[in-house]
């Protein structure tokens, strides 16, 4: 198995930089969508407009590690921008296991990079799984940040299976959204380009 080399990690940075905005637009396009500010469908529309960024990496580097250390920034991007700890777990799991169903196809089947995405696309949602999982916990944390009783009761999202549901096909459906638009660039227009393989 080929090792991530210096230029690999520095390249992932930049693509993890350009992944961070792709969320960041996520977050305001879902912001029309919910005003409660429980941020549920962010990670649907950070799959989107993230797919590409994510088919761009793949091709760029075909080894093990590269989506994991990309999983591992996402999970530290939601740590220092104020969540509990436990919201930096999806990154890395979600991150790790894309990584493994990538490389099953050696980074180059369609098929798989794309059920790749849709499996990493979940990384981003720690701050939601948190509201289920560790349902206290995340309370605790928000009210250790100063946050309101009405804000915490706004922002709660019941844990039912329609909800769950209902979160796991919408970052499913996005992630196949950016995900096959992302490959359908990177084909169309990066590999024309020399910028990808």
């Amino acid at each position: 198995m080929k090792k991530l080399k210096v230029k690999d990690i520095m390249l992932t940075g930049a693509f993890a930089t350009l992944y961070i905005l792709c969320v960041g637009l996520g977050v305001l396009v879902g912001s029309f969508f919910d005003r409660s500010g429980n941020m549920m469908y962010a990670p649907a529309f950070a799959a989107v407009f993230g797919g590409t960024v994510y088919m761009l990496l793949q091709s760029k580097i075909k080894k093990f590690g590269a989506i994991s250390l990309l999983g591992m920034v996402m999970g530290a991007f939601f740590l220092l921008s104020g969540h509990f700890f436990i919201a930096f777990l999806p990154g890395l799991v979600f991150g790790f296991l894309a990584d493994w169903v990538a490389g099953l196809g050696r980074y180059e089947n369609k098929s798989l990079s794309l059920l790749s995405f849709v499996v990493f696309s979940f990384a981003n949602s720690g701050p939601i799984i948190l509201m289920w999982l560790a349902r206290q916990t995340y309370i605790d944390s928000l009210v250790a940040r100063g946050k309101t009783e009405e804000y915490i009761n706004r922002i709660l999202l019941p844990v039912d299976f329609p909800t769950i549901a209902g979160f796991v096909g919408m970052v499913a459906v996005g992630a196949l959204v950016g995900g096959l638009f992302g490959q359908y660039l990177v084909k169309r227009h990066f590999v024309k380009a020399g910028m990808a393989s």
